[in-house]
């Protein structure tokens, strides 16, 4: 899913689940960072405090080079942030393949809920944020996983896309070019089909959904192919249902951590904003356009009661600045109340309950 989601989408739901606007951008923010926290890094305060970060994503096409070679970056990012294991099938390189709300991602959001009521008050927020975009992503990701694998390799022939306007048709393919292009050298780049089969497997690794480029983060989007193992066909994804189910999902969950938190202030019930949602997913546009639907559903009130302090814009560079600021704080301690910090305590909980609790409870040793 792409920033439309993971923000303004997620951002809806809390506040239609009866979060409060603050709380609600908070949760927002984590889930779309997931994407753009990058760096593994660290600093030292001159008092000898230090803040360290770590990267649950990569998006410039040397970090993903890196990452098809690394494999324990894969295991590090990939895997738990971004196509969380199903855990079904009889090999690991199966079990590994995310599945759409699968029984062990659902293992997952209770625990998380549980863990941040109990920490309410220092990270609880943005652990419901990462939670968040994890969940979500197995709406989208399924029948890949998040490691090097064949099984994640596509006939790059074999694709049907279903969009009623040419023109948007056009620009979804010529993006998928333009995606492939970053990663692969122009000697593959011949022909489309050659592009497509060839270059993705080259330009990463098999890894993710990379064969199949942004198509599965495009809620609009009816499509299917086939995947080169024995030719297997995907049948229709129908993203447009899919992302609904994600929205009445995290719906759902926002208004469980709400009310077990005692935050929960006029919840509006998903029945009554379903068909508004649908409506907004089902938008055959670029992504700003479907955040600007996004952005008008808040704003006329048509998915909840609006505050006039809503929180519609998103900036990574917030967070950003947060972490810039840490050396003129005068004691390295005040950074532990700031959103970006707590950003990375909850990433790091997540992280290490995914791969050294969850997955090896269910047999499954990745790392």
């Amino acid at each position: 899913m792409q920033e439309d989601m993971h923000y303004y989408g997620t951002y809806a739901m809390a506040r239609a689940a009866g979060l409060k606007v603050k709380d609600a951008q908070v949760i927002a923010y984590a889930a779309q960072y997931v994407d753009d926290s990058t760096a593994n890094d660290s600093e030292v305060h001159e008092d000898g405090g230090m803040f360290q970060t770590i990267a649950t994503a990569h998006t410039n096409s040397e970090a993903v080079k890196n990452a098809v070679a690394d494999h324990l970056e894969q295991r590090h990012v990939w895997v738990p942030f971004h196509f969380f294991p199903g855990g079904e099938g009889k090999t690991v390189s199966e079990k590994l393949a995310c599945v759409k709300d699968g029984a062990l991602v659902q293992e997952m959001v209770k625990n998380h809920i549980r863990h941040a009521v109990s920490v309410k008050d220092e990270y609880g927020l943005t652990l419901i944020g990462v939670m968040a975009h994890v969940y979500a992503d197995t709406f989208s990701h399924y029948g890949f996983s998040g490691v090097s694998s064949r099984n994640n390799k596509v006939n790059g022939t074999s694709f049907e896309l279903d969009v009623k306007d040419p023109k948007v048709k056009a620009y979804i393919v010529g993006k998928f070019s333009s995606f492939l292009s970053k990663y692969t050298p122009s000697f593959i780049i011949k022909n489309y089909r050659n592009f497509v089969s060839r270059g993705a497997s080259v330009a990463t690794g098999a890894l993710g959904h990379g064969a199949v480029g942004t198509y599965p983060d495009r809620p609009f989007l009816r499509w299917r192919f086939n995947f080169k193992k024995d030719n297997r066909d995907s049948e229709w994804r129908d993203n447009p249902a899919s992302f609904l189910e994600a929205c009445e999902k995290l719906h759902a969950v926002f208004h469980d951590y709400a009310e077990q938190a005692g935050i929960c202030e006029s919840p509006v019930a998903f029945a009554s904003i379903k068909d508004k949602v649908d409506k907004i997913l089902r938008l055959e546009s670029a992504q700003e356009g479907r955040t600007a639907a996004w952005v008008k559903a808040i704003e006329s009130g048509e998915l909840f009661e609006k505050e006039s302090n809503e929180a519609l814009f998103f900036s990574k560079y917030d967070w950003e600045q947060q972490k810039d600021d840490f050396e003129d704080l005068e004691h390295s301690s005040e950074m532990i109340s700031k959103e970006v910090y707590q950003f990375h305590q909850a990433a790091i909980y997540h992280r290490d309950y995914t791969l050294k609790n969850l997955l090896p409870k269910h047999g499954i040793s990745v790392l």
